[in-house]
């Protein structure tokens, strides 16, 4: 462990820093976030690590005040990792970090659009492009994440009828499996997979140059993009995903169900799913109230 300098320059060190996060396999989004964020700190403070004292952070902190909770939370953890990391190597005696109030906010409330939009979205996608009618009506139909969908290998499927299934790596590499329910998806995924000819290795490529590398992120969120515009709905990749959940909730699948096929680490991250239509909330109550009457 190298020796505590107080004249340790701070530049190296985020590029050590996010060096590292790279070593240890961090999302390259995450990289990029903190990279920005260290960059205006360090824009902020000219100093050597070993004098980022806790009036330091508070004053760096009055400068945020005009963003969001989310944007000051998103900066604090950035530096709050980078100076954990510094006291881990030696160049700091202590965190600073830890007598810092952190910003706490809101979680985001998870907004469906309704499967009818959606729909039309899907709908205005041609025939010839199989793929992505395929790759979007898979993220509506189960749920999952993008990088989750990209991430799905002719490996991972098991299509044995009346029992398809698919298996992917969630966050924090948690595996999971998803039932296929959907008739028209295993439909629509066998009519792929006979038109491809794929027998291994990613289920969605990437068309440039006929090489079938793997389809990035940023091409994908671009594609949908243009599909919506193209149908007039407005609706981002990730509400495909809180609107299959919605339509859980509203068709009274159980939390603890959800949160498993979402792949939810805590029940607290379903529980905002939790609020039902008026209309599905009073058909639980009726039901309710009439097993209680013939129970009488």
């Amino acid at each position: 462990m190298p020796e505590s300098n107080d004249s340790d320059p701070l530049s190296p060190l985020v590029a050590d820093f996010l060096a590292d996060l790279a070593h240890t396999n961090r999302s390259r989004h995450t990289r990029r976030a903190y990279a920005t964020d260290l960059a205006q700190f360090s824009a902020f403070y000219r100093g050597p690590v070993g004098g980022i004292t806790t009036e330091v952070i508070r004053s760096f902190g009055a400068t945020l005040e005009r963003l969001g909770p989310a944007s000051r939370a998103r900066k604090q953890a950035a530096l709050a990792s980078f100076l954990e990391w510094a006291r881990r190597q030696g160049h700091l005696a202590s965190d600073p970090m830890a007598s810092v109030a952190r910003v706490r906010p809101e979680p985001p409330r998870p907004r469906s659009v309704g499967r009818g939009p959606v729909e039309e979205i899907l709908k205005v996608i041609p025939a010839a492009q199989r793929r992505d009618r395929l790759l979007f009506r898979l993220i509506f139909e189960t749920g999952l994440r993008v990088s989750e969908a990209l991430g799905v290998h002719l490996e991972d499927l098991d299509l044995t009828a009346d029992d398809e299934h698919l298996s992917v790596l969630g966050k924090g590499g948690q595996q999971r499996t998803v039932l296929l329910d959907d008739a028209n998806l295993v439909r629509q995924l066998r009519a792929y997979l006979k038109q491809t000819k794929y027998r291994h290795g990613p289920l969605f490529r990437a068309e440039k140059n006929s090489r079938g590398g793997p389809l990035r992120y940023q091409s994908v969120q671009e594609r949908w993009a243009g599909y919506c515009a193209r149908a007039g709905v407005s609706c981002t990749l990730h509400q495909l995903r809180h609107t299959h959940a919605t339509e859980l909730v509203n068709g009274g699948v159980g939390l603890a169900t959800i949160r498993k096929r979402l792949g939810h680490k805590n029940l607290q991250t379903t529980l905002r799913y939790a609020e039902q239509s008026d209309a599905a909330a009073d058909a639980e109550v009726r039901a309710w109230r009439r097993n209680q009457q013939r129970c009488r």
